[in-house]
């Protein structure tokens, strides 16, 4: 009897819209591609974040392997960074480990802290991920509508878990896919009922500093100043335009992290340590008119792709932050047979919905991360193909 080859909890992973949009790019299209499948930024690194990584490499102590929990300089540095922006204190040594970027430890965190048949409460749409790491270890998922407004939201998380023993309650604002954001208030109901129902909370914050309007992301941690049963990603990609470097961060309960510790030593052996001191050079030397830059340049894009938007006639979810929009493909199609139609007619690359999770199934996202010239040709191309 043959064994089989893979595990059979790869299976989780079928279908897989991500293969689905690479072996669409393969297939020629009416139009030169436009793609806005891609969740990373499309401009550079700043030159003062490069520099400093630069200098680094010349030390050549920092060639070996670095710190398993991080360097001491890059945990310090968050550390000032979260008094800083967020008011919040936490100690670099027992709060605070450096990850292989973002996905890595929302993958890893949920391994290290869910056992067969634990339930996990995900944001549904939510970030992809945080349904393939749940999968993987065996949880039962459950889901919260992201798209509702705070207080529904909450009314929403309350119901679920007088119904169900929730274990961990996943939050993602401002949000991937759909751009919401909350505000401190909504975070201090969410501890508290967190706290009676002895729930750990999971933060994830990559896109804190995009957010349109003037409002202000704030962190979970602000609502929940113990960090009892607290732990919150945070990331360089988005903001400082690092993708590729794959540098980030998980804070929060001193307990939590211990834990994830001893599961990520079994996994790698963390970040190169210049890569860490460019991220130290993120936060230390970064001017305030970057971050102001930084929400105007997406509040732009935002509102070019949304006027064609609905010039087109399509539905959409309006997002107060990230980088991104949520579309309803038209009726009779779903997210497969729109974003295939899309490319192969205009070539304008999107993303089947339903990665995002179960109410995906008829909706695509619109990554907003082309130059306004770019979108604007990707709006009028949309716009004619709909109009025929």
């Amino acid at each position: 009897m043959n064994q089989q080859l893979g595990s059979s909890k790869l299976e989780y992973f079928n279908p897989d819209p991500f293969s689905f949009i690479r072996d669409l790019r393969k297939k020629p299209s009416r139009s030169e591609l436009i793609d806005l499948s891609i969740g990373a930024p499309n401009r550079p690194t700043p030159t003062w974040i490069i520099e400093t990584m630069k200098t680094a490499l010349n030390e050549t102590s920092y060639h070996t392997y670095p710190p398993q929990n991080g360097s001491p300089e890059l945990r310090k540095a968050i550390s000032d960074w979260y008094n800083k922006r967020f008011n919040v204190d936490l100690d670099p040594e027992k709060n605070i480990l450096i990850t292989v970027g973002i996905k890595e430890i929302v993958f890893n965190a949920l391994q290290a802290l869910i056992n067969q048949g634990d339930v996990v409460l995900l944001p549904d749409p939510g970030y992809p991920t945080y349904y393939d790491a749940s999968n993987f270890a065996g949880a039962r998922i459950l889901t919260y509508d992201s798209k509702k407004n705070s207080q529904k939201m909450l009314e929403d998380i309350v119901t679920i878990l007088n119904k169900n023993r929730v274990k961990i309650i996943v939050i993602n604002f401002p949000s991937n896919p759909v751009g919401t954001v909350v505000n401190l208030e909504f975070y201090k109901k969410l501890s508290a009922v967190a706290e009676d129902y002895s729930c750990i909370v999971i933060s994830d914050i990559p896109y804190y500093e995009i957010t349109f309007n003037n409002s202000i992301a704030p962190s979970y941690l602000q609502g929940n100043l113990s960090l009892r049963n607290a732990i919150e990603y945070f990331a360089f990609s988005k903001t400082y335009n690092m993708a590729g470097w794959r540098i980030g961060a998980v804070v929060g309960d001193e307990k939590i992290i211990d834990l994830l510790k001893l599961f990520k030593s079994k996994i790698d052996s963390n970040v190169f340590y210049p890569i860490q001191l460019a991220a130290v050079s993120a936060l230390n030397n970064t001017p305030q008119e970057y971050y102001e830059d930084l929400r105007k340049e997406y509040k732009l894009r935002r509102d070019t792709i949304v006027n064609y938007l609905e010039k087109s006639g399509l539905n959409f979810h309006m997002p107060d932050g990230a980088m991104y929009v949520w579309v309803k493909a038209p009726q009779n199609e779903t997210c497969w047979s729109f974003v295939e139609k899309l490319y192969l007619n205009t070539g304008v690359l999107t993303v089947p919905g339903i990665a995002y999770g179960p109410s995906g199934k008829d909706q695509i996202r619109l990554g907003l991360v082309q130059e306004v010239d770019i979108l604007k040709e990707a709006g009028e191309r949309i716009l004619k193909y709909l109009s025929k």
